[in-house]
């Protein structure tokens, strides 16, 4: 019996131990799929999920998704990014450390943008950190206290 309790033991250790909190940054960022702005937010902890204000205009919800293929980015395994709002296009490149979540965007927009479409580039210009998974990313400011949130294309259809 004590040889089955050191066995369960070395096992679960050994389980315990082999876990990565690392995250998957290829997987979250370029799995190949195009994600779609879903809204900005407010938030006090940048952790917790529950805690959050919607700063996106009800008008502004309407408009970003009338249209799938406007106000989306894609981020390439090679650290390239592309995407499109509402009447411009950007084109740039990304990194993003999963140990500290730390995140680097430098877009180039075909035109200088206006109205959504300055809010949706200039808060991922601004981006810093980030959350996500293969389903959903948060890219937050310097601060922690505002992100603009995505899914992949389709996802909420």
């Amino acid at each position: 019996m004590r040889k089955y309790g050191l066995y369960i033991w070395l096992c679960m250790a050994t389980l315990l131990c082999g876990c990565n909190q690392e995250d998957d940054v290829f997987e979250i960022f370029a799995s190949g799929q195009t994600w779609h702005w879903s809204g900005s937010y407010d938030t006090t902890n940048w952790q917790d999920d529950n805690n959050y204000t919607l700063t996106t205009s009800k008008d502004d919800l309407e408009q970003i998704n009338k249209d799938p293929d406007k106000f989306i980015i894609q981020f390439a395994e090679d650290g390239s990014v592309t995407g499109q709002g509402e009447s411009f296009t950007f084109t740039g490149t990304w990194s993003a450390d999963g140990n500290d979540r730390s995140f680097s965007v430098r877009l180039t927009p075909n035109h200088t943008p206006s109205g959504r479409d300055k809010t949706f580039y200039d808060e991922i210009s601004n981006a810093h950190f980030y959350r996500g998974d293969s389903q959903l990313i948060k890219l937050f400011n310097a601060d922690k206290n505002h992100y603009i949130q995505f899914y992949p294309v389709g996802f909420r259809n």
